[in-house]
């Protein structure tokens, strides 16, 4: 559904609005049941995601925030050097029925307090009430732009797979079925991406245990707001007036009216158009400044909100190798927000669980989601392409800023650790110095990270005729009946490349010839094999390891942080390639290289933490996330078996490797030819027989965001025939060009 070839046309139809911060609160912010203040000192929002404050807090107050560092193993609270000021309007408190969130209708925030909770709301959609059975809603997608007596093109969008700058078009259909009038608060059609984390020790529950919403468009003139909004060039209906204009094609009603009602025997239709933006706000990676953790990422996984809207399309869940309770989602959501105490006098009590947050408003009443409905569809970005000298700038620049937090955290670790040296010692006038470093460190700390921004790294010098290579070394040994002999070190080497795989799409997706694209899943790898011996010529007999096969395997990735933000991005050449233990089973993995050091850095922390107590050991909070994050990462591995394996152009014989002997080494080159159409799951039977590897499964795009990360790598075992195994990883990156 691409928009390329018809853009002008599109803009020189639809407005573009981007609303201003007066126009929100005139319009969406405002409610015509209250009074409004026009006080213009009032300050806007903040732009961001940041979570609102859980306590009563003073709009001028400051105080010393807190955190809680945890890894596997440890828990502890530690007061944070980093004083920080609110603006929040934002009350919380508690009551014999639990914890409630004020959204009070006499300030501009109280839509705004609604929407920052909307996922705290009780949820009448699936719950067998006469209120909610009564609303019904359909969001309809429509091949162009909708327009008032023109009969659209309906358009399936679960057929359809989006790229960024395509439009999303089509109408929601609101009724009533119901003989009585239905009051609501709030109603908005929004595009929306979520991240979301479902419940995995109950599989009927709807509500994620973690949400993000990381994509939030909203389509003011379908969305009730008190002024009409002209959509099309076209239009020039008076902005303070709510006319009764039907739709001639079926006569429903484009106006809600004044009135926040949902009056029954009427059919409203809203329409909506969207385009698919090129990236998210940078607020999304506001802690970090990441730029790859502000790219689309592309729709995985199946969320249980799809689900229990579209049974059907459980069955036909595409298999991309996600977590099972993780998706990235995307949908156009109509959603309608009231009271509920409005609506028991006419329908009955409603229930609601006692034991999670409520919303109400300044009088008591709560808060609860009438009914709403997202048509979700499957996004995945176009990649962009980078040059090589791009590609090396970003990996130098991501191992700055992973060498940065290890040097940052290192730091707090050896100046923990003379301070408690001094004060054992009773040098307590050169612990108050080493303390007054520590805060001067932690101001510091923003100069510091401008330093590792990549619009600073371009002058960094880089040879482009040096080949660079990844490297693993393992011991060769002899076993006999006297023992082990340690008889020379085999190296692995390869050029650093990346290879690149084309996206294909599932097939039900697919609109032309993938041919061009199934080129790119045919590969060859080259690879250096080396031996050093103390001096081999010198034998009679030289003894060369003999290789008993060669194998490789395609590696999906998934990491995923349920609570704090990623603070890096993540690599290859930072994760792999680091041991050699020639087990079978391959240590070189994430959770090794990665987790577990962060976690030892914890620990160590912690045991500083311990000995010196919050006020004499400081940390600053985002230093303090930034370990959990890391110490607290999910990882998920698939190993698919390449099968069809070939060294030079054939298949494997180990007398094929001509080795070349030299004074004290020997060495051999080969090239290995990858066929990734062959790629089965390890256990399969008969894995030559099966299809093509993309008619069964879904290799998406590599993407990195804040919470969720997908990398893929080939992994080389050469089989030795003293048992032991060397291995080697080159990075594969899936990318979009189509």
């Amino acid at each position: 559904m691409s928009v390329e070839n018809n853009s002008n046309s599109i803009d020189d139809t639809i407005n573009t609005i981007l609303p201003s911060y007066g126009m929100f609160t005139s319009t969406v912010g405002m409610t015509i049941d209250t009074e409004v203040n026009d006080d213009d000192s009032i300050q806007p929002p903040c732009y961001n995601n940041t979570t609102r404050s859980n306590s009563f807090q003073s709009d001028t107050s400051s105080a010393t925030t807190s955190s809680q560092i945890s890894s596997g193993f440890n828990n502890l609270s530690l007061n944070s050097s980093t004083t920080t000021s609110t603006e929040d309007t934002t009350l919380q408190g508690s009551d014999e029925n639990g914890s409630f969130i004020v959204a009070d209708e006499s300030t501009c925030y109280w839509k705004e307090t609604i929407l920052d909770n909307v996922h705290r709301l009780p949820n009448l959609t699936f719950k067998k009430h006469k209120v909610s059975e009564a609303i019904n809603i359909e969001v309809h997608f429509t091949k162009d732009i909708c327009e008032i007596g023109k009969k659209p093109e309906l358009i399936d969008p679960s057929l359809f797979e989006y790229k960024q700058g395509d439009l999303l078009n089509g109408y929601v259909l609101i009724k009533n079925t119901s003989d009585k009038l239905i009051h609501y608060d709030m109603f908005y059609l929004l595009f929306e991406g979520n991240f979301m984390i479902a419940n995995k020790a109950d599989l009927q529950d709807r509500v994620p245990i973690k949400i993000r919403k990381f994509l939030e468009m909203f389509d003011f003139s379908a969305s009730w707001n008190e002024g009409n909004i002209n959509r099309l060039v076209t239009d020039v209906r008076n902005p303070y007036i709510c006319e009764d204009i039907r739709d001639p094609i079926d006569g429903s009603a484009l106006c809600f009216g004044e009135k926040k009602i949902v009056y029954p025997g009427i059919t409203y239709k809203r329409f909506f158009t969207f385009r698919i933006p090129n990236n998210l706000l940078d607020s999304e990676c506001n802690e970090h400044g990441l730029s790859k953790h502000v790219e689309l990422p592309p729709t995985v996984g199946l969320s249980r909100w799809e689900v229990a809207h579209f049974p059907e399309r459980a069955k036909n869940k595409i298999k991309d190798f996600s977590m099972l309770d993780t998706s990235v989602s995307y949908g156009v959501m109509a959603r309608f927000i009231g009271r509920k105490s409005t609506w028991e006098a006419d329908f009955g009590v409603i229930e609601t669980t006692a034991d999670k947050t409520r919303l109400i408003n300044s009088k008591g009443e709560e808060y609860v989601i009438l009914k709403e409905l997202t048509n979700h569809f499957r996004v995945v970005q176009k990649t962009a392409t980078p040059t090589d000298n791009e590609r090396l700038m970003k990996l130098l620049e991501n191992k700055l800023m992973y060498n940065n937090l290890i040097s940052r955290i290192k730091e707090k670790i050896d100046h923990g650790n003379q301070l408690i040296k001094s004060i054992e010692n009773g040098d307590f006038s050169n612990s108050v110095e080493i303390g007054r470093q520590l805060t001067e460190t932690e101001m510091e700390l923003a100069k510091c990270r401008q330093l590792y921004r990549p619009e600073n790294l371009r002058d960094a010098k880089t040879n482009p005729s040096k080949v660079e290579k990844y490297e693993t070394f393992l011991p060769v040994v002899k076993k006999s009946i006297t023992g082990i002999k340690d008889i020379g070190t085999l190296c692995l080497s390869t050029p650093k490349k990346e290879y690149c795989v084309c996206y294909i799409p599932p097939v039900r997706f697919r609109n032309q010839s993938i041919d061009q694209l199934a080129k790119s899943w045919k590969l060859e790898i080259p690879i250096d094999l080396s031996v050093k011996y103390p001096s081999l010529k010198s034998k009679s007999t030289p003894q060369l390891p003999t290789i008993k096969g060669i194998s490789a395997e395609f590696v999906v990735l998934t990491l995923r942080s349920e609570k704090y933000a990623i603070p890096i991005e993540l690599n290859h050449d930072l994760i792999f390639n680091k041991v050699n233990t020639g087990q079978f089973h391959d240590s070189d993995n994430v959770f090794n290289n990665i987790i577990i050091p962060f976690r030892k850095y914890s620990s160590e922390i912690y045991q500083i933490y311990k000995r010196l107590g919050a006020e004499n050991f400081k940390l600053e909070r985002q230093l303090v996330d930034d370990l959990k994050a890391i110490c607290q990462l999910q990882h998920q591995q698939f190993n698919l078996v390449v099968s069809g394996l070939e060294i030079n152009g054939k298949p494997f014989c180990k007398d094929s490797i001509n080795w070349n002997i030299e004074q004290d080494s020997a060495k051999a080159s080969i090239k290995i030819g990858l066929n990734l159409e062959k790629l089965s799951l390890k256990g399969e039977i008969n894995p030559t027989k099966l299809s093509k590897s993309y008619d069964r499964f879904t290799l998406v795009p590599d993407f990195q965001s804040c919470y969720m990360t997908r990398l893929y790598h080939i992994r080389l075992t050469v089989h030795l025939s003293n048992g032991t195994y060397s291995n080697i990883k080159v990075p594969v990156r899936i990318q979009k060009v189509l």
